[in-house]
């Protein structure tokens, strides 16, 4: 079976992919081309805010676009939409997937941009769909990595590099320490340390040279993101670092500010605690973008801390049936269904209208 070629709009390319290393090693087979692409990723739950996300940026745009999915196999009912919504568009948009696994078998047979095959990853697929884009040097190192890939993605353990491939899924898993919303930024990080595994690994270097190194390999990520002084800070632990860079291109985009009793407080909805409590030191300690910070679980359970001056207890107990010490509270909310920080601030603000009262 023929692995098509991707498509090339006249306008932007929207690649839609799963959040693991063969959704990612997919979108970095296209970032090798000169395509114009906007990425973006999404796991199963999420697919349809995704694709509501860039159907909504291309209705922005409007200019003739391309939407590309891989990795993720859609549900037949999700694909009749997409391809009756996509129909109904006002520029022309074309549209095309990628896929792997078995459980889109209806989904190809009903759509012809629907393309599946079993026997190759998404990343592998991906690479033979861009190859004649790529001169001859890049387009055999490509190969050699999207089949790196398939190793490990299919679970293929007799192969020589099965161990090395499945350390490179997790190495990509891991927890960056960059802030949730910065979905472009953990992407490159993602990138950038996929690189330097390949480069170790083509080296013929071991795994245990490459985990040797794999401190510099991060902190390399931070060279022109962050100020001198802070790249140059021996005393600074590497997390730390990736929490000043998140802080430092976090705007009200991403963190929302409310005003509670005059009191700039950041929402932040489902962080890791390490990566909240080390990007809320720097907005509010070192940049003074908020007085006050409020961690907020899907479950409604919260947690503020604040700056001096600022007593979170107080405004816990007050309008969040919760307390705790100045600098820091908690506090829950009744709905404890949140889907995403829209309505995490919107139960935030009507809590805060009831209070008020």
């Amino acid at each position: 079976m023929s692995t098509p070629n991707i498509i090339r709009p006249e306008g932007w390319l929207y690649h839609l992919s799963h959040t693991d290393l063969d959704g990612y090693g997919a979108q970095y087979m296209v970032d090798q081309t000169d395509q114009r692409c906007h990425f973006f990723n999404a796991d199963y739950r999420d697919i349809n805010n995704a694709i509501d996300d860039i159907v909504a940026r291309i209705i922005k745009a409007g200019e003739p676009a391309g939407l590309l999915i891989t990795d993720l196999n859609l549900t037949l009912d999700q694909a009749k939409a997409l391809d009756k919504r996509i129909g109904k568009m006002k520029v022309p948009v074309e549209l095309q997937l990628l896929d792997h696994h078995a459980t889109g078998a209806d989904c190809a047979e009903a759509f012809d941009w629907y393309y599946l095959d079993t026997d190759r990853c998404a990343s592998l697929l991906t690479f033979q769909a861009v190859a004649d884009q790529l001169d001859e040097t890049k387009r055999e190192l490509m190969r050699q990595r999207a089949e790196f890939i398939d190793v490990g993605d299919r679970w293929l353990r007799d192969h020589d590099d099965f161990r090395r491939a499945i350390y490179l899924i997790g190495l990509v898993m891991q927890d960056d320490h960059l802030a949730p919303p910065l979905k472009d930024l953990k992407r490159a990080y993602r990138f950038h340390v996929m690189e330097a595994f390949f480069r170790s690994h083509e080296s013929g270097e071991s795994l245990e040279a490459f985990e040797r190194n794999l401190f510099e390999v991060r902190k390399a990520f931070l060279k022109g993101r962050v100020e001198k002084r802070i790249f140059n800070d021996e005393n600074l632990p590497l997390n730390d670092k990736f929490h000043m860079l998140s802080a430092s291109v976090l705007d009200e985009d991403f963190v929302p500010v409310l005003e509670i009793e005059g009191v700039r407080t950041g929402v932040f909805f489902n962080w890791p605690h390490d990566v909240w409590r080390g990007v809320i030191m720097d907005m509010m300690e070192v940049r003074g973008q908020i007085d006050m910070a409020m961690g907020i679980r899907g479950n409604g359970r919260l947690s503020l801390r604040a700056n001096p001056g600022v007593n979170a207890g107080e405004i816990s107990a007050r309008y969040f049936g919760g307390g705790g010490h100045p600098g820091a509270a908690g506090g829950e909310l009744k709905d404890n269904r949140l889907r995403d920080l829209a309505h995490a601030v919107s139960a935030i603000q009507k809590t805060l209208s009831a209070g008020e009262r």
